[in-house]
């Protein structure tokens, strides 16, 4: 009988993904379409050491029936799955031993990208491609002073497109939450007091983006993906127990809330419906996970006037 179905947490889904590069693991084909499987075949059993990244074709291989081939064996999958994100560590730890002047280097890089981003900002196809390789120096260049950079050069970008572009806004949300997201749970990736600095300087360029796009009233698709990224941050507190995580986002989202009315009057309903809705989520986490935090309850109550 198949076993029922249990959506993956989305921090496991995200780890899974960053650990494979978003990769195949068996034909190791890069900018293929992939899915994660169930090597055991049971969808409840949502434990990262039996998750893997496929390729759809690969996928279609290794759960279809073969005929009178031999099929894909559960221990030699695990193989394939061990032997690929090993070979995607030694990868990043290659690329990761950079010197003092290159290092250098890659700051003023970074500044020249923000720059290159504020300056096509109606571009937003080259927008993205150069987000895009931020995301990629933070994730092959990881230094504490190079993360630093990409984060303040976030930032300034997080006021400069809740200001300006729309299209753009969204994307930048994105992107900071990328910079967070290989913290994969306390038992695989512990955080350190530097690791969360950067998740609070990440929470506080996402509430300013969420409170200048509520601001000057962008659209909606802009404030449901800015508040889906606070969601994640949220989520992401309450797995690593830190209190001082859901403070900041809370904050962010009543900050940006704020901004959504003028004279006690609402302004940008988008974006107030779809912080509430986020604020509803997190409030439901929130209960389940941390029953204890009485004081957050009561705040995220107040935003949604229970």
């Amino acid at each position: 009988m198949p076993s029922t179905r249990t959506r993956i947490p989305t921090p496991v889904e995200d780890n899974i993904l960053f650990l494979a590069d978003h990769t195949c693991s068996i034909c190791m084909t890069r900018y293929k379409d992939v899915q994660i499987h169930h090597i055991d075949a049971h969808h409840s059993n949502n434990d990262p050491e039996n998750l893997i990244v496929l390729c759809l074709d690969c996928h279609s291989r290794v759960t279809g029936r073969r005929g009178l081939g031999r099929a894909y064996t559960l221990g030699e999958v695990r193989r394939y799955k061990r032997n690929w994100e090993a070979r995607v560590r030694a990868s990043r730890r290659a690329h990761q031993s950079i010197s003092g002047q290159h290092q250098k280097q890659l700051v003023s890089q970074i500044d020249v990208i923000v720059c290159e981003i504020l300056a096509c900002e109606k571009d937003v196809k080259r927008a993205d491609q150069l987000l895009g390789l931020l995301f990629e120096l933070n994730l092959w260049r990881n230094t504490r002073q190079v993360t630093a950079s990409i984060v303040e050069g976030l930032s300034h970008l997080a006021v400069m497109t809740g200001l300006g572009s729309r299209r753009l806004a969204g994307r930048v949300a994105e992107t900071l939450w990328k910079i967070c997201w290989h913290f994969a749970g306390p038992e695989k990736v512990s955080m350190t007091r530097n690791d969360l600095l950067l998740v609070l300087k990440c929470v506080d360029a996402l509430g300013t983006l969420a409170e200048f796009n509520c601001m000057i009233g962008h659209g909606r698709e802009a404030a449901t993906t800015i508040a889906e990224q606070l969601e994640n941050f949220f989520g992401l507190g309450l797995w690593y127990g830190r209190r001082v995580i859901v403070n900041a986002v809370m904050k962010a989202c009543e900050d940006a809330g704020q901004e959504c009315y003028t004279a006690n009057r609402i302004e940008f309903r988008p974006g107030l419906t779809s912080l509430r809705y986020s604020v509803r989520k997190m409030r439901r986490q929130l209960a389940k996970a941390q029953p204890g935090w009485r004081h957050q309850i009561r705040r995220l109550n107040r935003f949604l006037g229970a």
